[in-house]
């Protein structure tokens, strides 16, 4: 059984029991728990929070590893984090996109892995809802 299918499993059951079987992996494999975190989440599903939740992930996310993290993603992704900082952010993170140098695969990807990091650990907190933890939600 893959990582993949050990997240796909645990992102169907209550948080509190996640967290705990996700605890005793960790003590067991460090290395293990970590490759079934980066499964449960992937920067691509950060698209999928809501603005409030985004909004909160971009305050604690530098400017510059932003620019970083979204070079070579598709025109969603970046609209999705561009509607949730200011006009004057968004322009600035347009062009820091378009007019650095480029960059080694490698780096664009700690950089996802850093915010990621900072997202779940937002959602750990109760600040946000990361997309696989999400239950519907009535307004």
């Amino acid at each position: 059984m893959s990582t993949a299918h050990v997240a796909r499993i645990l992102q169907r059951l209550d948080r509190k029991t996640t967290d705990r079987l996700l605890a005793h992996l960790e003590q067991a494999s460090a290395e293990l728990a970590r490759a079934v975190r980066d499964d449960m989440v992937l920067f691509e599903d950060l698209t999928g929070m809501d603005d409030r939740g985004m909004q909160i992930l971009l305050r604690e996310v530098p400017a510059e590893l932003l620019a970083v993290a979204l070079r070579g993603a598709d025109e969603k992704m970046v609209r999705c984090f561009s509607r949730n900082l200011s006009r004057q952010g968004a322009a600035e993170l347009q062009e820091s996109r378009l007019m650095g140098a480029s960059l080694p695969v490698k780096q664009v990807e700690s950089a996802r892995r850093s915010i990621l990091e900072t997202a779940r650990d937002l959602d750990a907190r109760g600040l946000l809802i990361l997309p696989s933890r999400a239950e519907p939600l009535l307004y």
